[in-house]
């Protein structure tokens, strides 16, 4: 049965409307002669992953999934995801069609409609302590874990392993680009499949470390950026990698927003990059969170960050 409770929305506000000095405008990417808005749907835990359903808002804590709507205050909470309990559970997308996957240590689960569908070993998944899902625009829902990589695609599961041609069986982060092409992440590398095989970049192409943590593209440019070691962050553009030294300790996420500006959320919270100068003033950067686990950029550009105490939408900074 679900249990229901009201979601507890706080808005926050502010406005700036004195200019910033000369010597800071190229740091300050937020345009700061309007209010910067920003809303929080708060969990009262840490959200560790989340995804947008239409007018849903799900994520994950740390023993449940729960659903918000973001247009009623209004709250579902799933303590069991079928057979698989909602605890241990580390990823979550939106597919093509609309369903929920949901993945953890325990398998997949998928909600359509009203039930959830679970795959594990036993029915598809090369292992069940599954690490990162990503879906495409295809209709295909990728899977990482830590014996491989499955795409489920017309009802069937097709596995990929080191054998077929990935750097590495555990698989730590998901890309699907723009274009379709399929990023993964691993312990020794990146694997990009293209619809017919594997390019791999590793430390011998020019990456700086060969453990990748997240991953995401630039939509604009087709530039991928990657997380990779305990603290750097590379680049992949023109067909070369770039290397950022000690950018920020534990990146758990990228987003490029709709100026190509690039965030790197950590456990101690945020960086940003303008293309030019790394931003760490938390004034600079505009959102109250002091860990950050997931982010996400949406259709209309608003910017949305899984934080410790719920998640933060902050609105299209760049409108115009």
């Amino acid at each position: 049965m679900l249990k229901y409770a009201l979601l507890t929305t706080v808005i926050f506000a502010i406005s700036v409307s004195a200019a910033k000095p000369a010597s800071q405008s190229k740091a300050d990417s937020v345009v700061y002669d309007k209010p910067t808005e920003w809303k929080v749907f708060a969990s009262g835990a840490p959200v560790s992953a989340f995804t947008i359903q239409k007018d849903y808002l799900w994520y994950i804590t740390g023993d449940a999934l729960i659903s918000s709507n973001l247009k009623r205050a209004e709250v579902a909470k799933y303590p069991k995801l079928g057979t698989i309990p909602a605890t241990d559970l580390t990823c979550i997308a939106t597919d093509a069609s609309g369903k929920i996957w949901v993945g953890g240590k325990n398998g997949v689960a998928v909600k359509n409609g009203t039930a959830f569908t679970n795959y594990t070993a036993e029915n598809g998944l090369p292992d069940i302590n599954v690490n990162a899902i990503a879906a495409g625009n295809d209709g295909s829902v990728w899977v990482g874990t830590d014996m491989g990589a499955a795409v489920f695609n017309n009802n069937q599961w097709k596995v990929y392993n080191a054998a077929a041609g990935l750097a590495s069986d555990k698989v730590t982060a998901i890309l699907v680009t723009k274009s379709g092409a399929v990023w993964l992440g691993s312990d020794k590398g990146i694997s990009v499949f293209d619809g017919a095989g594997f390019t791999i970049h590793n430390m011998k192409k020019g990456m700086s470390w060969n453990f990748v943590k997240a991953l995401a593209e630039d939509t604009k440019t087709g530039a991928v950026w990657a997380a990779v070691g305990e603290k750097d962050a590379n680049c992949f553009e023109g067909g070369n990698w770039k290397t950022f030294m000690e950018i920020q300790p534990d990146i758990t996420s990228i987003m490029v927003d709709s100026r190509s500006r690039v965030w790197f959320g950590s456990a101690t919270g945020l960086v940003k990059f303008n293309g030019e100068e790394w931003i760490t003033d938390p004034n600079q950067i505009g959102v109250p969170a002091q860990q950050v686990n997931q982010m996400f950029r949406d259709a209309g550009g608003n910017l949305w960050f899984a934080m410790e105490k719920g998640v933060i939408r902050l609105a299209n900074p760049y409108p115009f």
